[in-house]
C-alpha cells in the first residue's frame, strides 16, 4: 500500500494543473474576445467619423459656389484626405460580411456625392437631395450593422426614433 499516496499525489497534481490550464485558457479567450470587440469598435468609430467628415466637407463645397475646377479638385482632395480607403480596407480584415456590405454601400454613396459635387452640382441642385438621402440611409444601415455586431442596442424606428438626420 505504499504506492497509494504517490498515485493520489499525482492525480491531485494532474487535476490542479489541468484546472489551472483550463482557467487560463478560458481567461485568454475572454480577454481575446474583448480585445477583438474593442478593436472593431475603434475601427468602426474611425470609419464612421471619417465618413461623416468627408460628407460634411462635401456639403460645404456644394454650398460654397467656387469655380468648377476648384470645386472638382477640392472634392477629390477631401475624399482622399478623409482616409476612407485605408479604413475600409482595415474593416475588410476585421469585420464580418454583415457589416462590410452596408459599409461598402455607405462608402459608395459618399463617393457618388463626391462625384456629384466634383461635377459642379450645388446643394440646391435637385439631384443633390436624392444623393444626400441615399448617403444618410446607407450610413445609418452601416451604423446599425456595426452596433448589432458589437451587441449594442439600437432603438427601433417604430418607436419614432430617427438615428441620423441631414
Amino acid at each position: 500500500m505504499d504506492w497509494l499516496a504517490p498515485v493520489n499525489t499525482l492525480i491531485g497534481a494532474g487535476i490542479g494543473v489541468g484546472s489551472t490550464l483550463l482557467a487560463d485558457r478560458l481567461r485568454w479567450r475572454r480577454d481575446r474576445a474583448a480585445l477583438d470587440r474593442d478593436t472593431r469598435r475603434q475601427t468602426y468609430a474611425a470609419f464612421m467619423g471619417a465618413l461623416s467628415d468627408v460628407y460634411q466637407h462635401l456639403d460645404e463645397l456644394a454650398r460654397d459656389g467656387r469655380p468648377a475646377q476648384e470645386t472638382r479638385t477640392a472634392a477629390h482632395e477631401v475624399f482622399l484626405s478623409g482616409n476612407l480607403y485605408p479604413l475600409r480596407y482595415e474593416l475588410a480584415l476585421i469585420a464580418p460580411w454583415e457589416v462590410m456590405e452596408p459599409v461598402n454601400q455607405a462608402f459608395y454613396r459618399v463617393r457618388d456625392l463626391r462625384d456629384l459635387v466634383a461635377g459642379g452640382s450645388a446643394r440646391s441642385h435637385p439631384e443633390f437631395g436624392g444623393h444626400l438621402h441615399a448617403y444618410l440611409a446607407a450610413a445609418e444601415k452601416a451604423q446599425m450593422a456595426m452596433r448589432r455586431d458589437l451587441g449594442t442596442s439600437w432603438p427601433d424606428r417604430a418607436d419614432g426614433f430617427t438615428p441620423l438626420s441631414g
